[in-house]
């Protein structure tokens, strides 16, 4: 009897296991900033790990409007790791300096960012055609680097098939992950992910794989996890910011209706006035929110009639009264 127990509890154990996880939100460009990642942790759970948009020199000087981001008292009391897009040693020292100096224990190297006026600058997935020059960046910087280092890849610039040369070329290094978004950069979200792309550098890599892409839904989750089931940390994106409910769903916790329409009322208002504050005049900041609620309207039964109502709101005061109909259910 003793012994089937003990079996019974072994399987328990080694079930929990293969489907423990972590889940990380993405540096969404123009979207997680911080105000969005204070304002969004202090109403939602689930995620484990914040990753900030990326930090990146212009003419070898900071930018100014992006030092707010990695300011440790701007970010949420929980794991936040700064990405930084480079395009040489020289930009990667100069920001590992800084990020070091603010108390950063880790950093992550953007080498999928997909935009053309990225890319065309040898920045983010303008790196995946050059595996020799990652070669060449990392064998020089990483010895220097006294903090963990992790990569965010995409399949490559135009053709799949530069993932497998850059793949060789990270093996090369320990690194503490690689994000990969199983898209090549040209598709920039458009078509599918390549599941079965995922699971060959899975097979090949010697660094721990992190899954991107795609995952909308708890249902969306739980297929990618049987899928690859030895893989054991996500990165959610636009998902969450169509339902910041997502990564609790993921993890099991169950919301009322009702509840849910009042935290995100308040995360909305609350994100309204953090930007209303930083933001300068209105029509910055009615372009700022009617962005968000091309995803916001996802969590509405009728997405594409609240869309619309935002859309057609043409001042602040039209704005806060679609608002005001669309969380009153009066639309």
């Amino acid at each position: 009897m003793r012994a089937k127990l003990l079996i019974s509890f072994s399987l328990i154990f080694i079930s929990f296991a293969i489907f423990a996880f972590m889940l990380y939100l993405a540096p969404l460009q123009g979207f997680t900033d911080y105000i969005f990642r204070s304002i969004f942790s202090k109403y939602f759970g689930g995620i484990d790990a914040f990753f900030i948009p990326y930090l990146s020199l212009k003419n070898g000087q900071y930018i100014q409007k992006q030092l707010k981001e990695i300011l440790p008292e701007n970010n949420p009391p929980l794991r936040s790791v700064p990405q930084v897009l480079i395009a040489n040693s020289n930009e990667l020292m100069h920001l590992y300096s800084l990020l070091k100096s603010l108390g950063y224990t880790e950093l992550n190297i953007n080498m999928g960012c997909p935009y053309p006026m990225v890319a065309k600058r040898g920045r983010g997935s303008g790196l995946l055609p050059f595996p020799e020059k990652v070669l060449s960046i990392l064998g020089e910087c990483l010895p220097k680097i006294s903090m963990d280092v992790s990569v965010k890849i995409r399949s490559g610039l135009n053709d799949e098939a530069e993932i497998g040369a850059m793949v060789k070329v990270l093996n090369q290094f320990r690194l503490s992950e690689i994000i990969y978004h199983p898209r090549i950069a040209s598709q920039l979200y458009k078509g599918r992910i390549n599941s079965r792309m995922f699971e060959e550098i899975r097979l090949e890599s010697e660094n721990k794989l992190v899954f991107n892409g795609d995952i909308f839904s708890q249902a969306d989750f739980r297929q990618r996890q049987l899928q690859f089931p030895e893989t054991d940390t996500w990165m959610l994106g636009r998902g969450i910011l169509m339902n910041p409910f997502l990564a609790e769903e993921i993890n099991g916790q169950d919301t009322a209706i009702d509840e849910k329409l009042v935290r995100l009322q308040n995360f909305h208002n609350e994100l309204f006035e953090a930007y209303s504050e930083k933001l300068s005049g209105p029509g910055h900041v009615l372009t700022k929110m009617k962005q968000f609620w091309s995803y916001f309207s996802y969590s509405f039964r009728n997405q594409h009639k609240v869309f619309k109502l935002i859309k057609k709101s043409s001042s602040i005061e039209k704005y806060l009264s679609a608002v005001k109909k669309i969380f009153g259910g009066e639309w």
